[in-house]
């Protein structure tokens, strides 16, 4: 099983809570990379691809949600913290720390992005999330294509 909830805070900052129905891990989440759409085009490509990566990037630090195809149905999922920035190269991608993980299956992993996408545009929409989120347009190409 697994949970996600991205909650939009101060601008520019958000917080995503996942879990795996034993622990849930808080992420802080900075508008300096673009996760929510990230999230977005996970649930869209893992239906054909074998892994998907997608980056909560702190100020210092990020973490990285793992997400691997074990089978037609199921996922597995794992959580990383790095101390520094691996998508900007200021830490080795081997420099981690594995914090969280679990098995799901790709429909309960779907519909959870489904979910966080559908809140958050039926509570901010287009232009309130821009001016929350500053660098990045809401993923609402992938909202679409994920209803």
């Amino acid at each position: 099983m697994i949970s996600i909830e991205y909650i939009l805070d101060e601008a520019g900052w958000a917080i995503a809570n996942i879990g795996n129905g034993d622990l849930i891990k808080q992420m802080t989440v900075s508008y300096l990379h673009d996760t929510l759409k990230q999230l977005a085009e996970s649930a869209i490509f893992i239906q054909d691809e074998k892994a998907k990566r997608i980056i909560f990037m702190d100020e210092p630090g990020e973490h990285h949600l793992i997400i691997s195809r074990i089978s037609e149905k199921e996922i597995e999922f794992e959580i990383r913290w790095y101390d520094d920035w691996t998508d900007w190269n200021a830490i080795e991608d081997e420099k981690f720390t594995s914090v969280l993980s679990g098995k799901t299956t790709k429909s309960n992993y779907v519909n959870e992005i489904r979910n966080v996408l559908k809140n958050i545009w039926e509570k901010y929409g287009e232009e309130s999330y821009k001016e929350k989120w500053i660098n990045h347009e809401f993923p609402k190409r992938e909202l679409e294509k994920l209803r």
